[in-house]
């Protein structure tokens, strides 16, 4: 395994696949959601972005998209994977991403027709259903979570009674769903807590499974890769940045950390990683991993996402590590465009603010206050200029960066102030 280099590139190989494309090529991104960045990147690096949307139509069709919008050509993929393929391959098609959770089994199938990267699409439940993944690592010897995948509320009771443990942890099977796990003690809070999952998981996901499992212990971090066909036709994986997660007692998100790659834990946290990579079965493209690791204990995967860890933090990221999250993502099936210019590492600290998910908008005048302080970079649509008095923050956060960490960790402190204060207004009733 090879030593630690800039920015975690730490590298390790699994299964044949196919080689890395050449030329300009143009990338069929599936299933793009409002977040995805790889158009823009595309356009960037001089290439041809085409978003393929699953649509109630006869037939898949190609047409310009409006003028505004970031891709040059749209495929509607209506059911038929023959049809999507060949327009796809109409198109010159020579790479396929996933632009969301919802992408990634179709975009694995439609590369394996195409002949371009990408992992097995017979296996793609092992790179977004968590159930599934730690089935697979525990039948692998790789320390995973004790749980149970199922839609069934009295086998997820039976299971609980058959392990009786502290806390248990309720959450969706699929990765990617914008549902929080929520945190039980006891067999009535599963019960409680049960219902409500399953109604809100239905509104994000054909998937209507829940995995009830043992609640992770010691800290949890987020481990970043790319994994990309290397020149003898061995995927190699790259860790490209790692995050340590703080939640509050209700395990709800409080902050997360960029962290430093001398770091002590980030070895640990690799070597455990390339292992669950391994075993699920990745083969080219990123995966964002979320893995607990508590003192005198080993990591375990809490879950992992074959699409780009995209968030709010991004920009910081690539001033502070040189890394850009979709370009990155690219490079592992499509060869780097000729001249791209790299960032150089400025090294700064980077903390991403969570609150809890409130209604009722936001103070404006303490909002003000909160964008003004010397280290923010970035504050989530709720929490900006201008914003509806009655929006409703769901997943605000607010991005520290800035070289000193004493600064960074002085404007966490004003802005837990400012909460307790009354930033979002609802609180005080």
């Amino acid at each position: 395994m090879a030593l630690f280099c800039a920015a975690f590139e730490v590298s390790t190989r699994t299964t044949a696949g196919p080689r890395v494309t050449t030329g300009p090529g143009t990338a069929a991104v599936v299933a793009p959601d409002d977040d995805c960045g790889y158009a823009t990147a595309l356009l960037r690096q001089g290439r041809q972005p085409v978003a393929v949307h699953p649509a109630p139509r006869p037939r898949p069709s190609v047409h310009a998209v409006r003028a505004d919008g970031p891709y040059v050509r749209t495929v509607e993929h209506c059911g038929s994977l023959r049809q999507t393929v060949k327009a796809l391959r109409a198109l010159d098609v020579s790479a396929v991403v996933a632009g969301s959770a919802a992408g990634i089994e179709l975009a694995e199938r439609i590369a394996w027709h195409l002949g371009v990267p990408g992992s097995d699409p017979g296996a793609a439940p092992l790179r977004q259903d968590h159930g599934v993944q730690a089935a697979a690592l525990a039948r692998a010897g790789v320390p995973a979570l004790r749980g149970v995948r199922t839609t069934s509320l009295a086998e997820a009771l039976r299971w609980a009674a058959e392990h009786p443990l502290g806390d248990y942890l309720l959450a969706p099977a699929a990765a990617g769903v914008p549902v929080e796990a929520v945190v039980c003690s006891h067999a009535s809070g599963i019960g409680s807590a049960w219902p409500a999952m399953r109604r809100t998981v239905a509104r994000h996901s054909h998937d209507h499974h829940l995995v009830l499992s043992e609640r992770p212990s010691g800290r949890q971090f987020v481990v970043n890769t790319v994994t990309r066909i290397g020149l003898d036709g061995l995927p190699e994986h790259t860790v490209t940045d790692l995050w340590a997660r703080a939640h509050t007692p209700d395990g709800l998100p409080a902050r997360t950390d960029l962290l430093d790659r001398h770091a002590p834990l980030t070895r640990a946290l690799t070597r455990y990683t390339l292992r669950v990579l391994d075993t699920l079965g990745v083969v080219c493209g990123p995966v964002s991993s979320r893995v607990a690791f508590g003192a005198g204990r080993t990591p375990v995967l809490v879950g992992a996402l074959a699409v780009p860890g995209a968030s709010l933090a991004d920009d910081a990221l690539r001033a502070a590590t040189g890394r850009d999250r979709f370009a990155d993502a690219l490079d592992a099936v499509l060869a780097p465009a000729p001249g791209r210019p790299v960032p150089a590492p400025t090294g700064r600290h980077v903390v991403r603010v969570h609150f809890r998910p409130r209604a009722g908008g936001v103070d404006p005048s303490l909002g003000r206050v909160l964008r003004g302080l010397p280290t923010v970079v970035a504050v989530s649509p709720g929490l900006r200029a201008g914003a509806s008095a009655g929006a409703t923050p769901v997943g605000t956060e607010v991005v520290l960066s800035g070289a000193e960490p004493r600064a960074v960790e002085a404007d966490y402190r004003v802005l837990r102030a400012l909460e307790h204060e009354g930033l979002f207004p609802a609180d005080r009733t």
